[in-house]
């Protein structure tokens, strides 16, 4: 007995249309890019009659992979028209990742709400696709990649602007992760070189005994920077940095003169000279993904 299959090719073109459009769309909103409707219909459009043909068994050879992805390049070109190739590279990798979430969206629904009933020479397939659940796949499919990709891309540029610090004193080092801080202006008054705003937990075994003894009582700024300066051989190396922020007009922080700071900028290590170090006994970081801040004119110093 044969069984003959049939399949709606208007059904088949919505499907593909709508789908082709939410993921132009959703690359568009994503990438930021702008778009235009009409060239996301025309896009659209092309793709649902791609996905047409290849019901045709004569038409297999649109399908093979290297056709596949010049189809989806071409696409992407149609709807954005992008100026520059690394735009193209962007926006086409962008748009397979949109299509990949969709994809795996809409068949994970259905196989927790229907499982795959139907097969075919061993092959499992999907019929009857319920409209609730494409739409249902939509919302869940966008707001994951939506919300993915902020963090993606918070953490991509957190890690641009984080760099790592080598502090030295009297031959002991301790390393750090510091904050290129556009918003940290301080400057030593005496010498008006940039500061270097640091935790006094991340950097506390640098210090001697007599210096962490006075660090840990619970003093003011000044009244911790007139007991170190007291120590013999440490006032010289210790002064007061005056600083102002949002709700405290005369603030004072202890600063000292390491003996060396290097910045780790990947394999290369570079030396800041003639540089001030401000201690905070406080947290700089709510998530303690950095211990400092750095003052962008330290970085202009190395260029």
């Amino acid at each position: 007995m044969i069984m003959a299959t049939y399949i709606y090719g208007d059904v088949i073109l919505a499907e593909n249309f709508m789908m082709d459009l939410i993921i132009l769309w959703c690359t568009a909103r994503l990438t930021r890019y702008k778009y235009a409707w009409i060239k996301l219909t025309i896009a659209s459009a092309l793709g649902a009659g791609y996905a047409l043909f290849s019901y045709f068994p004569e038409y297999s050879y649109l399908y093979s992979f290297t056709l596949k992805i010049l189809f989806s390049i071409v696409v992407v070109i149609i709807a954005y028209t992008p100026t520059r190739f690394d735009l193209l590279l962007r926006l086409t990798g962008v748009f397979y990742i949109v299509s990949f979430v969709f994809g795996g969206a809409a068949f994970g629904l259905f196989y927790f709400t229907n499982g795959l009933r139907q097969t075919w020479r061993g092959i499992s397939f999907i019929d009857r696709f319920p409209l609730k659940l494409l739409i249902a796949a939509v919302i869940i499919a966008f707001l994951t990649v939506k919300y993915s990709w902020e963090y993606v891309q918070h953490r991509i540029k957190r890690e641009k602007i984080l760099t790592l610090l080598e502090i030295q004193v009297n031959g002991k080092t301790v390393a750090l992760d510091v904050l290129i801080d556009t918003g940290n202006a301080l400057k030593d008054p005496i010498t008006s070189v940039p500061v270097i705003i640091a935790e006094y937990q991340a950097m506390d075994e640098v210090f001697p005994d007599e210096i962490k003894d006075v660090f840990r009582q619970e003093a003011s700024d000044l009244q911790i920077l007139a007991q170190i300066t007291a120590l013999p051989g440490w006032a010289s190396r210790f002064r007061v940095i005056p600083f102002k922020s949002l709700g405290k007009e005369n603030g004072m922080l202890v600063g000292f003169r390491p003996d060396r700071i290097t910045v780790l900028d990947g394999n290369e290590r570079i030396e800041i000279r003639n540089a001030v170090v401000a201690v905070y006994r406080r947290s700089l970081s709510r998530d303690g993904e950095y211990h400092g801040l750095i003052n962008p004119d330290m970085l202009k110093r190395m260029e």
